[in-house]
């Protein structure tokens, strides 16, 4: 642990702590004949032990007055949970409900509304998660880098209240997502969390390139699917002659051979959505280390105490001092 004083100069008052031992620490006393007093090593030791604290006492008051800290650090934690970057949809259909009716008139909780409320209720559950947050519609938006502080993740998710627009363009998302763990060392469990309606299909290129982006970061993926009523389901292959007829399927069929634990969950409702995130709650629980930023921590209490216990014994000691035979 470093140390620093926000007032240095105050500690040349430390000066004071040779006092003691540059004058003598009682007043004298008239004896009729000093040859005739025995030798009082005792006597001789209880005085150098008063000098002694004296000096300390000193030293620590002027070691208060100059205003010590612990410097601001970095510190090692270990617990149980994960690294998870939220990532969400921010496409102009999230501000639907799950009927598929645009906000407005009966239009009721969008499906954004939904999420965000959900998922802000899922972070004040996670004690030694740290979390990170991207929203993409149709390029990725940076919202929040990997930290451990709750109210900031909290006013990120919040941040994406507005309503969505553009089309969702899902892979520079993830890629950004997945940018998170690079150079990051792999404790805890790795995870993106996808919150999305749907998306377009994937370019080939690009697919490999994030195929291999999962596997080297050892990631799993989590896609919460907000299923309107008109959406088809997941594992419902296309029924037209175009690849492009279920973006959903062909996304989910991807995501399956990424190669790394990937799971997949429909929700068409508001309590669907809550019963998601507390499955992937109770699945992402693994020891943990992360670091810790610990602020400065004003030390000079510690120098006053230290002072004060020192203080007693003289005090005490001149309580009982003679004045006179």
């Amino acid at each position: 642990m470093s140390f620093g004083f926000v007032s240095p100069w105050w500690l040349l008052l430390g000066a004071g702590a040779l006092l003691p031992w540059l004058r003598p620490g009682q007043p004298a006393v008239d004896y009729s004949s000093l040859a005739m007093m025995p030798e009082d090593r005792l006597s001789v030791a209880i005085d150098r032990g008063l000098r002694a604290l004296t000096s300390l006492a000193l030293a620590a008051l002027a070691a208060g007055i100059a205003g010590p800290y612990a410097l601001e650090q970095w510190e090692e934690r270990l617990g149980t949970g994960a690294h998870i970057v939220l990532l969400m949809d921010r496409s102009s259909s999230m501000n639907e409900n799950f009927s598929g009716r645009y906000l407005g008139g009966t239009a009721g909780e969008s499906k954004n509304a939904v999420a965000r409320r959900l998922l802000a209720d899922f972070v004040r559950r996670r004690g030694d998660d740290l979390f990170a947050m991207v929203a993409f519609s149709a390029a990725p938006r940076y919202v929040m880098p990997l930290t451990q502080d709750r109210e900031a993740v909290l006013a990120a998710i919040d941040s994406v209240g507005d309503r969505g627009h553009g089309i969702t363009n899902i892979a520079p998302g993830l890629a950004m997502a997945l940018d998170f763990f690079n150079g990051r060392p792999a404790t805890g469990a790795r995870i993106i969390l996808l919150v999305s309606d749907g998306a377009t299909r994937i370019e080939e290129e690009s697919q490999d390139m994030i195929r291999q982006w999962f596997q080297d970061s050892q990631s799993r993926l989590y896609w919460i699917y907000l299923r309107s009523t008109n959406s088809a389901p997941l594992d419902r292959p296309p029924t037209g002659a175009s690849d492009d007829a279920s973006p959903e399927y062909l996304l989910h069929r991807y995501f399956q051979s990424l190669g790394v634990p990937y799971t997949a969950y429909e929700a068409t409702n508001p309590r669907a959505v809550e019963e998601a995130i507390a499955d992937i709650g109770r699945l992402a629980n693994q020891p943990l280390r992360y670091l810790e930023k610990v602020p400065r921590k004003d030390l000079s209490g510690w120098c006053y105490g230290c002072a004060l216990i020192l203080l007693l014994p003289l005090l005490a000691a001149k309580s009982l001092e003679v004045h006179a035979w």
